[in-house]
């Protein structure tokens, strides 16, 4: 039985101010001929389908295309998807009465039966190869803590989930009968690995959110997951985001986004290996890290014109200030005006001053300490390293009697 395993696509993601949806159709087109290529038998999309719990009518219906088309070209072709933190589990399950003759499962809700016990069978989906069941998938959404089996510490959600994955597989082994296990999640695994500006999908404060690889019982053959854009390997080869299928954020431009291949043997997970997927639209930072002005202009003076019938990248720019530069924005689409790159972003950093320099704010504020004023002071202070001037002071108090007088 071959497998593919897929997640975070955020269908429907604006990229600051451009649409996505040829980028998003460039991968599902490609997805279909890999899908024909390794003659794939299940499909598994681990969360994340859309970017907002809301899509856009376009993102839905290119969801649902994509469903259409794999079901009407590989008739034998199981697609399982679980939903992500960034979807809504009503709006995921909601074309699953006009699914209920296919081979799609859309995965959204944890439900409870009358004595409101987890229903962990709803979850436990068999596999069919040749008409006769090969393996059963434990299709595990992205788990709130209200969904988790109540354990010693009922706050603690890293252990609620440890237990809900003991719990199905357990309960699933009894159906099993000696089929192989394999496990889908949407979560964020400690010791997964980022890049230092990824900013996407990052842990909560401490980590208190992180599930330990180990929490994953033995008995799984393959491990699903989705949530980190970066794809790899937990410690052992079978438990793997697949990572997302392009670029969400400059910090992924240089992450090798990707579908994992493998398949089920005797019993057996083989063969696991990474396909990667083509780059519809580059993303370019220029420079790389952040430079003075003059010396970022003279690095966006050199890129080519507009000539090249190939589609533009995404620009970012970065730029190292030592004070606010009202003007740069200007000085920067002039010097682009006629390159072949579109602009996303512009990354202003400051330079910091001498530690001894700094002022160090106090540590601990109640909210009755804090006047508004001086909260626009401390964050001025804290950007820019310099006091805030005396001329904002009487327009920040315009606009507090504007927003006094609507209440």
């Amino acid at each position: 039985m071959n497998f593919l395993h897929t997640a975070d696509w955020h269908l429907g993601q604006t990229f600051y101010q451009y649409d996505r949806y040829e980028e998003h159709q460039h991968f599902l087109d490609t997805l279909l001929q890999i899908l024909e290529t390794e003659n794939t038998e299940v499909l598994l999309i681990s969360g994340d389908v859309f970017d907002i719990a809301n899509p856009s009518v376009a993102a839905t219906k290119q969801f649902y295309h994509f469903l259409h088309q794999a079901t009407e070209r590989f008739p034998y072709l199981q697609i399982i998807t679980i939903a992500g933190n960034h979807d809504s589990p009503v709006r995921l399950e909601m074309p699953l009465p006009l699914l209920e003759n296919t081979q799609v499962q859309l995965i959204g809700h944890i439900r409870r039966n009358e004595i409101r016990e987890i229903d962990y069978d709803a979850l436990i989906l068999p596999l069919y190869s040749k008409g006769e069941i090969a393996a059963y998938c434990l299709a595990v959404p992205f788990l709130r803590l209200g969904d988790t089996p109540k354990t010693d510490d009922f706050s603690d959600y890293s252990k609620g989930i440890a237990s809900f994955y003991q719990e199905i597989t357990e309960r699933a082994l009894a159906i099993a009968n000696g089929k192989p296990l394999i496990a889908m999640g949407h979560l964020h695994a400690l010791g997964a690995e980022l890049s230092e500006d990824d900013t996407a999908e990052r842990p909560i404060i401490g980590g208190m959110e992180s599930v330990q690889p180990s929490s994953f019982p033995k008995a799984l053959k393959y491990v699903a997951l989705g949530h980190i854009h970066k794809a790899q390997f937990l410690g052992n080869a079978h438990i793997r985001y697949a990572g997302s299928p392009i670029p969400l954020s400059f910090s992924e431009k240089h992450y090798i986004h990707q579908v994992v291949s493998f398949s089920i043997e005797n019993g057996q997970v083989q063969g696991i290996k990474s396909i990667p997927l083509p780059i519809h639209t580059p993303l370019l930072s220029v420079p790389e890290r952040a430079l003075p002005p003059e010396e970022v202009l003279h690095l966006l003076a050199a890129l080519p014109e507009v000539t090249s019938k190939s589609i533009a990248p995404y620009l970012e720019v970065k730029v190292l200030l030592k004070e606010p530069a009202p003007e740069l924005k200007n000085s920067i689409l002039k010097t682009i005006a006629n390159k072949h790159v579109r602009l996303a972003r512009i990354d202003v950093r400051y330079q910091q001053q001498n530690k001894a320099k700094q002022t160090v704010l106090q540590s601990e504020l109640t909210l009755n300490d804090l006047q508004p004023y001086e909260v626009l002071q401390h964050v001025y202070e804290n950007k820019y390293h310099e006091p805030l001037p005396d001329f904002y002071k009487p327009l920040f108090e315009e606009a507090m009697g504007l927003v006094e007088s609507e209440k």
